[in-house]
């Protein structure tokens, strides 16, 4: 029994001594640009206030993508009317607060980053009121019952409507993004809902809820396909946005820049 003891630490040693820390040598990264441009006009506020974040792609093993200081960035209305961006105090952050939102008005963007000039338009599509939040049980992969989140909300008569909602909670690691549209529900009322096995009582979960165009709605479904739901994870290179580099339309960017009227809310879990 002595023996086969030492010949079992001596085995254990070895495998333990096989253990090596490999560094895949991976390709750098292209410096391709990520303009992350969303006009969001929450219900009840004037809209002022926006912001527009510009980063780099980086390499697999950098965590922290490289913000993009010193860029122009603004925003004209159909009008004509000029909106700038001036960069915060936080690289690579945009703000401009004196931005006028108008329903199903056409804005374009425009930044220059060194020599390169991005530009996109888009429209600012309104979004319908939430009637309610309801919260029930609902039977969850395991058998057992999970907490669920729903919003209903009245789709407009007569118009070709798309929405996209997000459920954010701490027991998420990303929001949960919900893509709907009104094929089967025109004039109706529509139905989002949410559940996740940990949520429990108590737990605070944060709705935004907005009208947005069919071209944006079928860009992130592809990004939402192709990422497994995460929209944080960099979309492959062929899903292309609206953004276009003026100086080269060939080459792409990342990021799409889009206008959206939403409600904004907080519902806290109670008890059955």
């Amino acid at each position: 029994m002595k023996y086969l003891k030492y010949i079992g630490v001596f085995f254990l040693f070895f495998l333990s001594s096989c253990e090596e820390v490999i560094d895949v040598d991976l390709e750098t990264g292209d410096s391709t640009i990520v303009i992350d441009a969303e006009i969001l006009w929450e219900k009840g506020t004037d809209g002022n206030l926006q912001t527009i974040r510009i980063s780099r792609m980086t390499d697999y093993y950098n965590p922290e993508p490289p913000k993009v200081s010193g860029a122009q960035v603004y925003i004209e209305n159909s009008r004509g009317d000029l909106f700038t961006f001036n960069e915060s105090d936080e690289t690579g952050v945009y703000v401009c607060d004196h931005f006028l939102p108008q329903l199903n008005n056409t804005y374009t963007l425009e930044v220059t980053v060194g020599d390169h000039v991005f530009s996109a338009s888009e429209t600012l599509i309104p979004v319908p009121e939430i009637n309610r939040v309801e919260q029930d049980y609902v039977n969850g992969f395991s058998g057992d019952k999970n907490f669920e989140v729903s919003i209903f909300y009245n789709d407009p008569e007569n118009q070709t409507n798309f929405y996209l909602t997000h459920f954010k909670a701490q027991v998420l690691q990303y929001p949960e993004y919900i893509l709907a549209d009104d094929d089967f529900f025109n004039g109706n009322e529509i139905e989002n809902n949410f559940s996740d096995e940990d949520l429990e009582v108590g737990d605070t979960v944060e709705i935004i809820h907005r009208g947005v165009s069919e071209q944006f709605y079928n860009y992130m479904n592809l990004v939402l396909e192709t990422t497994s739901s995460n929209p944080f994870a960099t979309p492959p290179a062929n899903i292309r946005g609206n953004i276009i580099n003026q100086n080269n339309p060939e080459e792409y960017v990342l990021g799409y820049f889009r206008l959206c009227e939403a409600n904004h809310l907080l519902y806290n879990l109670e008890e059955e």
